[in-house]
């Protein structure tokens, strides 16, 4: 018998090949230590609610118009993140759980190779989104922006306004100017493309 996620998929490939758009991923990174916490609990699996703050993020992009999702595990962490994650929530655009690797941009490249594969399986993926798994707060205005973003512009990230007042320091460290806060933007680490 066919799991609901199997047809689902089944489903999915088929309107894809009608319809002759390419897909959507979401590659939500979970391998991060956390050494800043000083915790024996990784950010990523600490509770908010009840719930892993992965859980938030990825149940972010599973009601999203995001296609597939690529679940970057640490070391070790793979069968954790499919039966305590993937499973015990029912997250059915997961399609793949991957390892990580030693840094940040290694687990990046793990998770596009998996996007790779799904490519051979079901059809071409046309964007990838980025995201840290232990950021909860994304929103499904933030994921259809940078999805647009990324379709017009080949390459996006997400940028907030500036609350605080930034000072420009000069090589002694001495505050020399203040620029204003309308032309500021912070920066986070999400980051979404456009794939060939």
């Amino acid at each position: 018998m066919e799991s609901e996620c199997g047809a689902e998929l089944k489903a999915w490939g088929a309107v894809r090949m009608e319809n002759r758009r390419k897909r959507t991923a979401a590659i939500v990174l979970a391998a991060g230590q956390g050494k800043r916490m000083q915790s024996s609990i990784q950010k990523q699996y600490m509770l908010l609610q009840g719930n892993p703050l992965i859980y938030y993020a990825l149940k972010e992009f599973e009601s999203s118009g995001v296609d597939d999702i690529i679940l970057v595990a640490g070391k070790g962490e793979m069968e954790y993140c499919r039966e305590e994650i993937t499973d015990r929530y029912g997250f059915c655009k997961i399609r793949r759980v991957v390892e990580g690797g030693r840094e940040r941009y290694h687990s990046v490249y793990e998770g596009l190779k998996a996007v790779g594969e799904l490519n051979e399986e079901i059809g071409q993926c046309g964007t990838v989104l980025i995201h840290d798994g232990a950021r909860p707060f994304i929103t499904p205005e933030i994921i259809r922006s940078c999805i647009e973003g990324a379709c017009e512009f080949k390459a996006c990230v997400v940028g907030m306004p500036v609350k605080d007042t930034i000072k420009v320091a000069d090589e002694e460290g001495f505050a020399k100017e203040t620029p204003k806060r309308s032309s500021l933007c912070r920066f986070r680490r999400r980051r979404h493309l456009i794939t060939n």
